[in-house]
């Protein structure tokens, strides 16, 4: 039976927070992907409006219709900044815990490769006893050999 690893609590407390850490990162970038589909909407819906403004401008002139375009189009360009602001916060928060992940992945897989040196040296400590007790019992039967030929 293998012998229980000391730090096997620690490696279980580091895997744990890699998981998290997943889970995260897997939130966060969702959300940027969010933003990003939001941006592009809003975008869209900008070139839509200008194109109505140079309808609008076109032909009989609504002043009316003109100013809430224009309005408008203020509107979205200020929904447009917003996002955009948004976005880059999250690609930076997408970026940070992308890092983070990256750390503790480091540091749980180093005390994988210490668990697994302990369960080598282990193996090598088994077969070592196992020689020896091969040993033993060669040298035992080869005195008794040695005693029923001098008998």
């Amino acid at each position: 039976m293998a012998p229980k690893f000391s730090l096997q609590s620690v490696l279980d407390v580091r895997h744990g927070k890699v998981e998290i850490l997943e889970v995260e990162l897997g939130r966060l970038m969702a959300a940027c992907n969010e933003t990003e589909a939001l941006l592009l909407s809003l975008k869209e819906c900008q070139a839509g409006l200008w194109d109505r403004l140079g309808s609008a401008q076109s032909g009989e002139i609504d002043m009316f219709k003109i100013k809430l375009i224009r309005s408008n189009i203020l509107d979205v360009n200020k929904r447009i900044e917003t996002a955009s602001l948004d976005l880059l916060r999250q690609r930076q928060e997408v970026e940070n815990k992308r890092v983070q992940l990256v750390q503790a992945r480091q540091s749980e897989e180093t005390l994988k490769i210490l668990k697994q040196n302990r369960y080598e040296v282990y193996l090598a400590e088994q077969v070592q006893i196992e020689l020896r007790a091969q040993d033993d019992i060669y040298i035992s039967q080869a005195f008794r050999n040695q005693q029923q030929l001098g008998a």
